[in-house]
């Protein structure tokens, strides 16, 4: 049986990497960037003050106080069409052009005006390039600011407005089809019966495969029969880059799963050694990445994010899709032992001392799909390790907020 970072491994070892596409700006939040961002002006473009007051030549400021005539005013958006030289200065606001001759600023709350507004008198001096915020001083003309493979973050798709670029190139987004099986599952809108589930499964994880990035595609569900299993992965070939199946992995006489792939595509592993999420099946139908996830709702999440996100995030040309591990204090002592790697369901709080502690949610049950709701992490346990008292430091893998 495989380990997880055994297992991981071949599912990213021939990740077929996304296509590029352009699209207009904001619909690249989020996405992952194609190409190298270059920059083709200085950013600023020009020197201008980080604040209110008046610029000056700092010479002039090197005794306090110091009275100086005003030569003019500066409002943002406009360029003085004046020189500030030795014993002047013009009033300035923050983000305008610095007036030729002037190099510093110094801020209105150090100044007193004179003579309505004709002099002004200086109470603290100020040095060369005070408060003033140079040419380039953010980004240089010709400098590579945003590389591919980066997630374009808000702050990003604002450094590609300031450059002036009403679209961007990313990699396109893989649609996932999304096939859960089993004879008990019942639509939403079906009232429940006697031996029947609603299909949950196909909606987590295409919230899932969207906050990852990915296109879900849910296909109805397939019965446990062969024929009805590769009836829906026939569908699901036609249309999609990846194919995600939830139930149907483990060693039932009606878990199909691994038979219908082993028939119409390649098999690479089966079974993983961690909890929850033994039964996960990962091979190839028509040079599509298919993953078999097990059919309990919390062991489907865990290895969606254990195999499947990695495989979207590496899809994508996404270069940091790696979650944080931090040693943790427990909150509260974790008494189970397992015979394999645990990933245990964390709440993330304050302990007594302020300091961050996981606190493992009551029941870790692979079906208690409310143990997954409000988890900040996976709180990583060794295979035949603990119990562990209150305070032991296990790591956390980080979970989205």
């Amino acid at each position: 049986m495989l380990t997880v970072e055994e297992a991981q491994s071949l599912v990213l070892q021939r990740v077929p990497r996304m296509p590029a596409e352009s699209v207009p700006l904001l619909e690249g939040h989020g996405r992952v960037l194609a190409e190298p961002v270059v920059a083709d002006a200085d950013i600023p473009p020009f020197d201008n003050t980080s604040m209110d007051g008046y610029a000056v030549v700092a010479a002039d400021t090197v005794t306090t106080p110091v009275d100086l005539e005003v030569v003019g005013v500066v409002p943002a958006g406009r360029v003085a069409e004046f020189t500030v030289g030795r014993g002047q200065a013009a009033k300035i606001m923050t983000g305008a052009p610095m007036p030729p001759g002037a190099d510093a600023v110094v801020q209105v709350e150090w100044t007193e005006p004179l003579e309505q507004g004709r002099r002004v008198r200086i109470q603290r001096g100020v040095v060369p390039g005070q408060n003033v915020r140079p040419r380039g001083e953010d980004m240089r003309r010709g400098e590579v600011v945003l590389q591919p493979g980066e997630r374009l973050t808000p702050a990003a798709i604002g450094m590609l407005a300031t450059l002036g670029k009403a679209s961007v190139a990313v990699y396109r987004r893989p649609r996932v089809a999304i096939i859960a099986t089993g004879d008990e599952l019942l639509d939403l809108s079906e009232p429940l019966r006697p031996g029947a589930i609603r299909n949950s499964n196909s909606y987590a994880l295409a919230a899932a495969v969207s906050s990852q990035g990915g296109i879900p595609w849910v296909l109805p569900p397939a019965r446990d029969e062969l024929a009805s299993i590769e009836a829906v992965l026939q569908e699901a070939i036609a249309g999609a880059d990846v194919i995600v199946s939830s139930g149907g992995v483990s060693v039932g006489d009606f878990d199909l799963v691994k038979t219908a792939l082993e028939r119409h595509g390649s098999l690479q592993f089966w079974q993983v050694r961690m909890k929850p999420g033994k039964p996960v099946v990962f091979g190839e139908l028509t040079g599509r990445p298919f993953l078999g996830l097990p059919g309990n709702p919390v062991s489907a999440l865990v290895t969606f994010e254990l195999f499947v996100r990695p495989l979207l995030r590496e899809m994508q040309g996404d270069r940091h899709w790696q979650r944080p591990i931090l040693p943790l204090p427990l909150g509260a002592a974790f008494t189970e032992v397992s015979d394999r790697r645990h990933y245990v369901r964390v709440r993330l709080a304050p302990n007594s001392e302020g300091q961050l502690a996981a606190w493992p949610n009551p029941d870790q049950g692979s079906n208690i799909q409310t143990s997954w709701h409000g988890a900040g992490g996976l709180m990583i346990v060794p295979e035949e390790a603990g119990p562990f008292p209150a305070g032991s430091i296990l790591p956390v893998m980080l979970l989205d907020s």
